[in-house]
């Protein structure tokens, strides 16, 4: 699945649990991200490679994702760091454990949703076992962009009903901004909402780069 996908299911799995902090909420979101932290090695092996992404998904991509991030010990160093990060509140266990869940079922919607040619290794580095569905899907395939704009439609639809949105990973503010559109509020249009605003729209531009990228696209011609 791609990486915004496990952001917003994050943060609906973190709303679904009752976790009444805003703080909290996103620490759970982005510990549902986090294994995908290893898109910097791709990110930087395009420029290594002279912005060739064929070389930089060979080379690099292919056997870095899935494997350091996407095992045990990142699992457990998620939890720790959400327990660190949390709260001081006596949550704070709690939003520790739903943070390690969002990370392993990350590595459980990457076996599913990332073909049977790019598996994973739950057990590294006490093993290099690789775990692989003969029946997943691969990254490209319509079910996962499905999933994704299913999750982008429930956002705007959520943060109609509800008031908030996964966009509170970027900050209240952020969530707000998107509740006032989608709720078609009148807002004063300081400079600061206006920066708001390209924050946003070029974290997105970014997200969809990300996405499309491993999927063949190429800004660069």
């Amino acid at each position: 699945m791609q990486g915004p996908t496990h952001l917003m299911l994050s943060w609906y799995f973190a709303e679904s649990a009752g976790v009444r902090s805003a703080r909290d909420r996103r620490i759970v979101a982005w510990a549902g991200f986090a294994p995908d932290i290893d898109v910097l090695a791709y990110a930087g092996a395009i420029v290594w490679y002279g912005f060739d992404k064929d070389l930089a998904y060979e080379n690099v991509w292919q056997l870095v994702h899935h494997r350091y991030t996407h095992g045990l010990s990142f699992v457990l160093l998620t939890g720790v760091l959400a327990w660190w990060l949390a709260s001081r509140t006596p949550a704070r266990a709690r939003v520790a454990l739903l943070a390690l869940l969002a990370s392993a079922i990350h590595n459980f919607f990457d076996l599913v949703g990332g073909g049977p040619t790019w598996p994973i290794y739950p057990l590294w580095p006490l093993s290099d076992f690789k775990w692989y569905a003969t029946w997943s899907w691969t990254i490209g395939a319509w079910p996962n962009i499905v999933i994704l704009f299913g999750c982008l439609g429930a956002m705007l639809l959520y943060a109609r009903v509800v008031g908030r949105s996964p966009l509170e990973c970027f900050g209240d503010r952020a969530s707000a901004w998107l509740t006032g559109v989608v709720r078609q509020e009148r807002r004063s249009d300081s400079a600061a909402a206006g920066r708001l605003r390209w924050v946003i729209w070029v974290s997105v531009a970014l997200l969809a780069v990300a996405v499309l990228a491993p999927l063949g696209f190429n800004p660069f011609g």
